[in-house]
């Protein structure tokens, strides 16, 4: 895919930046029952932006309203001041937690 070219599927963007990384955006809105308890600049909703290795996510909160019609190089723009956010997700997947798993079936070797 070019890298003046997008994707575009059910509210997520697909783009490449300027250094050859791809990027998924999308926009989340804040429900209003839980909106008192949000930061007040993500209180109206924000756009996150993640690597497509989810090696990185960032975070904007003042959406444009024609966020999904820019170009990406103007998305490229947006994610530049977007805010880098730990992410807990380890795959597209969503979390995978990792438990240690108790030894407890071990017996000593007769």
């Amino acid at each position: 895919m070019h890298e003046s070219e997008r994707t575009v599927a059910v509210g997520l963007i697909s783009f490449t930046d300027p250094e050859g990384v791809r990027w998924r955006v999308w926009q989340v809105d804040t429900p209003a029952a839980r909106a008192h308890l949000m930061d007040p600049s993500f209180r109206s909703g924000w756009l996150v932006f993640e690597r497509e290795d989810c090696e990185e996510r960032r975070r904007l909160a003042q959406v444009p309203e024609d966020w999904a019609s820019l170009a990406p190089a103007r998305l490229a723009l947006l994610l530049g001041v977007a805010t880098p956010v730990a992410s807990t997700r380890t795959g597209p997947t969503g979390q995978q937690a990792i438990w240690a798993r108790p030894d407890t079936e071990t017996r000593p070797d007769r």
